[in-house]
């Protein structure tokens, strides 16, 4: 009876094999996975299996376990061009970059197919981009729809009682009360970075985002930003960037705010986990309609980020920063400021594709002098909140789903707002 199961078991075997390769020819990596695991006890060794258990394992995800089907399958066939490919495959995907260039140049060194020779070419250029080593272009292009409760980001009264005419009680216009309404974004961007030598390289980005409300027009907005700077990487643990910015900033179609500046950062890696850094902005405001509201900002401050070692590849970072706005008239110091605040987030895996991220801040505006309307020196507490969802559904494309909200505390009424905002958006990344 024994001797009769074992051919019965192994033809059952040979079709479950079979089976695995005809998922991976359609791209279910997944369920050829889950078909080949339970089978590894009894298959082991069997090139065969191995390669297209360490196929179905990587290409799925559960790249460790494939690179040991994967070099069981070389250490029998070391001529085994690809099963070879896939592991080079399998070290690029895990990070390492010196092992996953070895064995493509191994691979092109046995004459594969064009069709193979250009995969792996495509791969080793996107080495060389991670390690900077090559110029590199990217853009990305969003689409995106979301509710918000107060576009204009104002008080919630529609009177506010003035101190300066005894008290007086004033109407606010419409304009200056919260309005909500949705609206449909759209944004793009491109960017360039280019290795003048192993430790200098330049970059450029110009970007550009929209939003139309559906009935608030006077309260739809644009911007536009440049970026130009250098980085500088003395070391593998250290990184320095100086970069010159100019943002334009429309509403309702005209022209509201232009900002210029520059930003130094210093960023140092304590270990594969810990990160610390230092910044510094410089940014000068001008407001074309309203110019005794052109300032001089300057901000500083530390960052730091650690990285969990968890399957759900946690991450969390946190920032202390303060600084001065100071209005460019003199006598409108009531206007220039000191700030204070700090910022916390952090994002985790969540699944196969699905990644969720939050962040927190506080900030602290203290106002120089007393305003001539209301009689008191300003000062405002502001809080904010993001909790959201990115999905991956393949690879160059996301689609983020988050609520944000924003809270003002000011000992000026006027100047008290909460604005929660609801978005979904669609983004599609390029590179070559």
């Amino acid at each position: 009876m024994v001797a009769l199961l074992l051919p019965i078991a192994a033809a059952a075997q040979d079709a479950e094999l079979a089976e695995a390769e005809k998922l991976i020819r359609s791209g279910d990596y997944k369920a050829a996975y889950q078909l080949l695991e339970p089978l590894e006890s009894s298959h082991a060794g069997e090139v065969n299996y191995d390669y297209l258990l360490g196929v179905s394992a990587v290409e799925s995800g559960n790249v460790s376990r494939g690179v040991f089907a994967l070099e069981r399958v070389l250490a029998i066939s070391p001529e085994h061009k690809d099963a070879r490919a896939e592991m080079a495959k399998a070290h690029y995907m895990l990070g390492e970059r010196d092992a996953s260039k070895e064995e493509f140049n191994n691979v092109l060194q046995q004459n594969p197919d064009e069709a193979t020779q250009a995969a792996i070419r495509k791969l080793l250029t996107e080495i060389q981009k991670i390690e900077g080593t090559t110029t590199s272009f990217g853009a990305f292009l969003e689409f995106g729809l979301g509710l918000d409760s107060n576009v204009n980001s104002a008080t919630s009264i529609n009177s506010v009682s003035v101190p300066a005419l005894g008290g007086l009680l004033i109407p606010l216009d419409q304009s200056a009360q919260k309005r909500s309404d949705s609206f449909l974004q759209f944004a793009g961007g491109l960017s360039f970075r280019h290795p003048i030598s192993h430790e200098v390289a330049l970059f450029a980005s110009a970007s550009s985002s929209n939003r139309v409300n559906n009935s608030e027009f006077e309260f739809d907005t644009a911007s536009i930003d440049f970026n130009l700077g250098v980085e500088i990487r003395p070391n593998q643990d250290n990184q320095l960037m100086l970069t010159l910015q100019d943002s334009h900033f429309d509403l309702d179609g005209e022209d509201f705010r232009h900002a210029y500046g520059a930003t130094a950062q210093w960023l140092h890696t304590l270990d594969p986990r810990n990160q610390v850094g230092l910044f510094a902005q410089y940014s000068g405001l001008q407001y074309d309609d309203n110019e005794i509201r052109n300032a001089d900002r300057t901000i500083a401050g530390v960052n730091a980020g650690h990285a969990f070692q968890s399957s759900f590849a946690p991450v969390v970072f946190a920032s202390l920063y303060g600084g001065r706005e100071d209005a460019r008239r003199g006598d409108f110091d009531f206007l220039s400021q000191d700030i204070a605040g700090l910022r916390l987030g952090g994002q985790m895996r969540l699944a196969v594709r699905w990644q969720g991220y939050t962040t927190m801040g506080y900030e602290l505006r203290d106002y120089d002098d007393h305003d001539p309307a209301f009689l008191v020196s300003r000062k405002d507490h502001q809080y904010d909140a993001t909790l959201g969802v990115k999905f991956i559904p393949i690879r160059d494309w996301a689609i983020r789903s988050q609520i944000s909200h924003i809270k003002n505390d000011s000992n000026i009424r006027l100047n008290d707002f909460e604005r929660t905002t609801f978005s979904v958006v669609v983004r599609k990344d390029f590179s070559w």
